[in-house]
């Protein structure tokens, strides 16, 4: 292994390696606290929002509601311009806490049906009334017959599960507000399909620009989209989901709970893969797609169509990029599966997954599972950094091993996929600032290729100083770069840092 201390390093071998040792109990699959994720709670509210014309009630105390306004709403609606999307609470306070907020959520409940108008009002418990035990299922089926809007209660008290039950567990009720289908609606929606597992709109989960590309595809392949679930998707698009001809999965974890939970239910068949970056992960998902949609010749037209658009620049790119180095930044498990596949598949690069957490091989299973099973096992070098206490995308100790581990590597023949907070001596190409342009599909991998080649046609030149002593403040103690101006903090990540100063103190507490 080139250049770093065999002391940094707490695991260095194969993605099936890793996977084995986790089950075996053999390698420390928690999360330190700084690393925790937002809450069941949150992630349950933040698919709820994808619907159109709805109504969350946090059932709760209004300090819930707010961090979820303050945290994903507020700042997300400014910045994408999105109209602002509504957070009410119910805001008990300590004599509902002893005598139940049955009296706070009726009221709730019949302000937001008057006021608003929704089509649906989900009432989101909080820990507080889980913890109390609030009969929201009974007060909610009482007072159905007394308003317009559908309503149903989601039971995501955060203590009763970590950040991905919650996006498991609405996907998985939403389908409870579909119609069984009938003769009727699958001929109607025989030429449609389903994207499931994503949520669009100011705090997504996805990228727009890279939805509208696999609609594109789907579309010029001679079907439709009824609707992106929970992606700013209407209650008549939810209803009618199980009749059409199939669900093609986003992001493949979060996609199948829905997906899985259709199949069971209404036999409505299930298309899931990995993100599709690059041409193979595209084509197996629009090959799968069309197999339901009885399109096969047309998909392969298509991928014919589409390849053909881009096999000069692409094969130009590709011939360059062969056998190069690639190093993938793994704090998002599935994004860096992702892209490892398509490095090694399509561009012929080796690729490296750089502080891949163990803790993401029970939270991302699912696709792992997927991944080995088509052959593809990358490499994974996770360093004591990732387990220590901190933001170890942009933490010092991480960018000290990661400098350790690159050692007298030619930037001229290696690439850092990961954020451009850390500031190694190689090219970065960070797909996160790709907002707009589509990384999915054929446009996608043109596009990622170009990145790679332009940052290492351009290894030459040197990062900013002045933005890494942002991040890497010297003798700053425990800090955050929200301590730096409001305008930088809203554009810089929670990058908590290490110094030297033996008393530091944490700005975001």
């Amino acid at each position: 292994m080139v250049g770093i201390a065999n002391e940094s390093v707490v695991f260095f071998g194969h993605l099936s390696e890793l996977y084995q040792l986790a089950k075996e109990g053999k390698i420390e699959t928690k999360l330190q606290g700084s690393h925790t994720r937002p809450c069941k709670f949150w992630t349950a509210m933040k698919i709820l929002s994808g619907i159109k014309n709805t109504i969350v009630i946090a059932h709760g105390p209004s300090g819930c509601a707010f961090g979820v306004k303050q945290a994903y709403k507020l700042t997300n609606c400014r910045n994408s311009g999105s109209p602002y999307e509504s957070i009410i609470t119910t805001n008990i306070d300590e004599k509902a806490i002893v005598y139940g907020g049955e009296k706070e959520l009726k009221g709730a409940i019949l302000e937001v049906d008057k006021k608003y108008k929704p089509d649906v009002i989900f009432v989101a418990t909080s820990c507080a009334t889980g913890i109390i035990g609030d009969y929201v299922d009974a007060i909610v089926n009482k007072i159905k017959p007394k308003i317009n809007a559908e309503i149903m209660a989601i039971h995501c008290e955060g203590f009763a599960g970590e950040y991905r039950s919650g996006f498991d567990l609405v996907f998985r009720q939403i389908v409870q507000l579909m119609d069984k289908p009938d003769s009727e609606s699958r001929s109607r929606l025989a030429n449609s399909v389903n994207i499931v597992g994503g949520k669009m709109g100011p705090e997504r989960t996805e990228i727009e620009t890279d939805v509208k590309e696999l609609r594109r595809l789907i579309e010029s392949m001679g079907a439709s989209v009824n609707a992106v679930i929970a992606g700013n998707c209407s209650l008549e698009e939810i209803k009618q989901a199980p009749s059409v001809a199939v669900n093609c999965t986003l992001c493949l974890d979060l996609g199948y709970a829905i997906g899985r939970e259709m199949l069971d239910q209404f036999n409505t068949p299930l298309n899931s893969t990995i993100l599709p970056y690059g041409i193979s992960a595209t084509e197996r998902w629009l090959r799968e797609a069309a197999k339901h949609l009885h399109l096969e010749n047309e998909a392969e037209e298509l991928i014919k169509r589409e390849y053909g658009a881009i096999r000069i620049e692409f094969e130009e790119a590709k011939k360059y990029l062969a056998g190069k180095l690639a190093i993938v930044e793994g704090h998002d498990a599935i994004k860096s599966l992702s892209i490892a596949h398509m490095l090694e598949r399509d561009f012929g690069m080796r690729a490296v997954i750089y502080n891949f957490h163990p803790w993401s091989t029970q939270a991302r299973e699912t696709s792992i599972d997927y991944l080995l099973e088509t052959g593809l096992d990358p490499e994974i070098l996770i360093t004591k950094g990732t387990l220590a206490f901190g933001k170890y995308e942009a933490m010092v100790q991480t960018e000290n091993e990661l400098m350790e581990y690159l050692g007298d590597l030619n930037p001229e023949t290696t690439v850092y996929f990961g954020s451009s907070m850390s500031f190694p001596n190689i090219p970065v190409v960070d797909l996160n600032a790709i907002l707009n342009r589509p990384r999915f599909g054929y446009r996608g991998a043109l596009k990622v290729a170009k990145c790679i080649c332009t940052a290492l046609e351009y290894s030459f030149r040197p990062r900013s100083w002045v933005t890494k002593k942002m991040v890497f403040p010297e003798n700053s103690g425990l800090c955050s770069a929200q301590s730096l101006t409001p305008k930088l903090a809203q554009d810089l990540p929670d990058c908590t840092v290490y110094a030297g100063r033996e008393r530091g103190k944490c700005m975001m507490s």
